[in-house]
């Protein structure tokens, strides 16, 4: 088992894991701005804009509780106060798998779109609580939850739409997902470099290319980015 980063003081402050909570903040920084970008988004909106928006967003508040309350601050609020950061990642997974399952709509059945999205929702609802029993609240349910969503249900709903209709948006989202499988491994694995750059911090790391990654993706299933592009082009010819 590898060491956690030595705690620090600032001042009389106690700060926890300083590193790990900062490249735990970076996740969430990279939420935030991906959030700021598809609500700043002028173009046109699609049925589900607004769910990948608030997938981000509740990762990023997320990400940002488990920062500060799950690593800096443990000395002070104490280990129940992860959950507020497990119980957002849950939130925006759902957002992420009623957005995606949205995506094919018009491709699938109807009893097909039903089931799987009560299979979404109960899935949320019994990870939720869960989470809030002491017996069984654990960092292992909200891995379990987050693998099982986009593994096994967001990856093969975007496979299935770039092979129906070429959507280069669920390509890219697709192979960010498999992507995502590096940070998992990481931390799983416990490889650190140091006390000061444990498999906390690496994950971390990984995972904030993850975000960047999917906010990329994100940006080109939803039009945003062809949209961009447009204007910058009209922006061009007029200077």
């Amino acid at each position: 088992m590898q060491e956690l980063n030595p705690t620090i003081f600032v001042g009389a402050l106690e700060w926890r894991e300083p590193i790990t909570t900062l490249t735990d903040f970076l996740i969430g920084l990279i939420g935030f701005y991906a959030f700021y970008r598809l609500q700043t988004y002028k173009g046109e909106k699609r049925e589900n804009f607004n769910l990948y928006k608030y997938y981000f967003l509740c990762f990023a508040i997320g990400m940002t509780s488990a920062a500060w309350f799950g690593h800096a601050l443990q000395a002070y609020v104490g280990p129940r106060m992860k959950i507020i950061g497990w119980f957002m990642s849950a939130t925006g997974f759902l957002c992420f798998g009623w957005a995606t399952l949205i995506e094919v709509k018009s491709l699938i059945p109807k009893w097909l779109f039903s089931g799987l999205w009560a299979w979404m929702l109960i899935q949320y609802l019994l990870v939720a609580g869960l989470m809030i029993h002491p017996d069984y609240s654990n960092f292992m349910i909200p891995q379990i939850n987050s693998t099982v969503f986009l593994i096994f249900m967001i990856l093969p709903l975007h496979i299935f739409n770039y092979m129906t209709i070429k959507s280069p948006g669920s390509y890219w989202i697709a192979c960010t997902i498999v992507y995502g499988i590096v940070p998992g491994i990481a931390y799983n694995s416990q490889f650190s470099l140091s006390r000061w750059f444990n498999y906390h911090d690496i994950s971390h790391c990984l995972m904030a290319i993850f975000i960047f990654l999917m906010f990329l993706g994100i940006k080109r299933i939803t039009g945003m980015e062809a949209y961009e592009e447009k204007r910058e082009a009209s922006i061009g010819d007029l200077a």
